[in-house]
């Protein structure tokens, strides 16, 4: 998707300031294209365990590790259940739209929203599989990983 992505640019950009009557298309493609690889690449950071986290108070609480690790998990997988069904809900809405310059349904732009929450929240779900439901995610770094 980034190799499309900067291919399509680069041909906006060659046709608008080289050839003089630039691609209409271009622009949306690229905007399609960097919102799926958002929430695509959103969902390829929790697999891999890779989104910002602050483990201050696992620090400071070595003892709460187990419920802190639970409480995170959990909040994770209700914003991504929420981001699931708001997607799904926004997808259907859009569905009655056309994009201006490609048009095409607009639900497949949306529809990167409950794709990327769900492949996120499979992550979760497979890190609660694997490690257990109080495990976090930082648990499964090496230290020198975390530092």
């Amino acid at each position: 998707m980034v190799a499309v992505i900067t291919a399509v640019t680069f041909a906006q950009v060659f046709t608008r300031y080289v050839m003089g009557d630039p691609l209409i298309w271009t622009e949306e493609v690229a905007r399609y294209l960097f919102v799926w690889i958002t929430l695509v690449g959103g969902a390829a950071a929790v697999r891999g365990h890779r989104h910002f986290g602050l483990d201050i108070l696992r620090r400071l609480f070595p003892a709460m590790r187990v419920p802190l690790g639970a409480a995170t998990m959990g909040i994770v997988a209700a914003f991504l259940a929420l981001l699931f069904y708001t997607g799904i809900l926004e997808t259907l809405t859009a569905s009655r739209q056309t994009s201006p310059a490609l048009q095409v349904g607009m639900h497949w732009a949306y529809l990167a929203i409950p794709v990327g929450a769900a492949l996120a929240l499979w992550h979760v779900a497979a890190h609660w599989a694997r490690s257990g439901m109080a495990a976090h995610p930082l648990d499964e770094l090496k230290e020198e990983e975390i530092n």
